[in-house]
């Protein structure tokens, strides 16, 4: 069913949000693929949601100034990045919107919003990308997580990475296939497989050598084949060494500017104790220990954790302390009375944001600082609603684009008490 559709703005998921004309007197509220806030459309109805329609643009009507043609072949259905049809300026615009628009809404007192620092690059700044094999090589198809297609070009990770994943399919068959590359060289790839198959993988480190290290995974189980058993990364001056496994920023060069933002809102001055949650493998710990008098860190991955005290011994870093444990079970008031007390916390969860309790154990510990990272404006608005209500208050903030072509923003905001 088709029908006319005007957009004025973007939902915080990334789709176009607008009106649809309707029968009755009272339009029908509209997110659709596909559209820029400011057209007129003609829309195909999709599915049927509590209050809303879903749909995608059919006929442009009125297209927006900053419409342009999508760059990659399969943007229409490929979930990976769907903005491309915008300007990149006018996608900095809404992103900014959008977060403004999540602050708003939870009624969240700030500076005024910045603009959206750009990324680096705009084409092959992702290094990690995850390949489905059923039965064709490619990505899962927007809305359709369970459809493959046939991917022939993918513009978001290094040019090389498509190669090597067609270079593999041509070879034997797998259920998936990761591959994770660095800013430093390094390429390693982990194929899923339903039984090990030895002989593709000395078939494969023979006909591709440039990759550094082969691993296969069957069900849970991860098991190293040849080559490195890391990769390498650098920051500045300091390196970081990660397993394939353990989670590092997908835009590195974009990772470096957040983390200066980060260390410019903590001011250190070489007498703070900081509790670094979510600690990972340590990267925004070792940069902080630099300027600290020491740093605790937290992290639910136990290889992380590994990774993270490697690191800071690969860089003569002296001053870190790293604690396994689930955030939620670890890092309580109990915790707060046990250790040094917090002059800077920094945290930086998952999308969905960080959970109540743990909200309250930050508010509990006092800190004078704390300096949120975050990559959903939503979950960061709701999350600040509560620190702000337990007598902290938003006195900076600076919005980044980690992942250009996307709805996607991610956001460094400092809390002061």
């Amino acid at each position: 069913m088709l029908r006319h559709a005007h957009f004025t703005l973007f939902h915080s998921g990334g789709r176009a949000a607008g009106f649809i004309d309707t029968d009755t007197l009272t339009p029908k509220q509209i997110y659709a693929d596909n559209a820029i806030p400011g057209e007129e459309a003609e829309v195909e109805l999709l599915r049927r949601l509590r209050g809303f329609r879903q749909g995608v643009v059919h006929q442009l009507i009125k297209p927006s100034p900053d419409r342009v043609t999508p760059f990659c072949p399969h943007a229409t259905i490929c979930g990976g990045c769907n903005w491309q049809h915008i300007t990149y300026p006018a996608q900095l615009h809404w992103k900014r919107e959008i977060l403004v628009n999540a602050l708003t809404k939870y009624d969240i007192v700030t500076p005024p919003v910045p603009e959206v620092i750009p990324s680096p690059l705009l084409q092959g700044y992702r290094n990690k990308s995850e390949y489905a094999c059923l039965p064709v090589l490619g990505f899962h198809q927007r809305d359709h997580n369970k459809t493959v297609f046939a991917c022939d070009v993918c513009f978001l990770q290094p040019p090389h990475v498509h190669q090597v994943a067609k270079m593999i399919a041509q070879r034997g068959a797998f259920r998936s296939l990761q591959i994770r590359t660095t800013t430093l060289g390094d390429t390693f790839c982990i194929l899923g497989l339903s039984q090990p198959d030895h002989a593709l993988f000395e078939r494969l480190k023979v006909e591709i050598p440039y990759i550094n290290g082969w691993y296969y995974a069957i069900d849970n189980d991860i098991v190293h084949f040849g080559g490195a058993m890391h990769l390498e990364e650098s920051v500045d001056t300091l390196r970081f060494r990660y397993s394939p496994l353990s989670f590092y920023q997908p835009n590195p060069l974009q990772a470096v500017a957040i983390y200066r933002k980060i260390l410019a809102y903590a001011e250190l001055t070489g007498r703070e104790t900081v509790y670094d949650l979510y600690t990972g493998i340590g990267t925004i710990a070792c940069m902080v220990a630099l300027y600290a008098k020491q740093v605790i860190g937290i992290e639910g991955n136990p290889q992380a954790i590994l990774d993270a005290k490697h690191n800071a011994l690969l860089n003569n870093i002296h001053n870190t302390q790293f604690i396994t444990g689930d955030i939620l079970k670890m890092f309580t008031t109990g915790f707060v009375n046990s250790h040094p007390k917090a002059d800077v916390i920094i945290l930086d969860p998952p999308r969905s944001g960080t959970l109540t309790e743990i909200k309250k154990a930050i508010i509990y510990a006092a800190p004078q600082k704390i300096v949120y990272v975050s990559c959903n404006p939503v979950s960061l608005a709701w999350d600040l609603k509560q620190l702000c209500a337990g007598g902290y208050r938003v006195t900076a903030l600076q919005p980044f684009d980690m992942f250009p072509h996307t709805h996607h923003i991610e956001t460094v905001c400092l809390l002061t008490a």
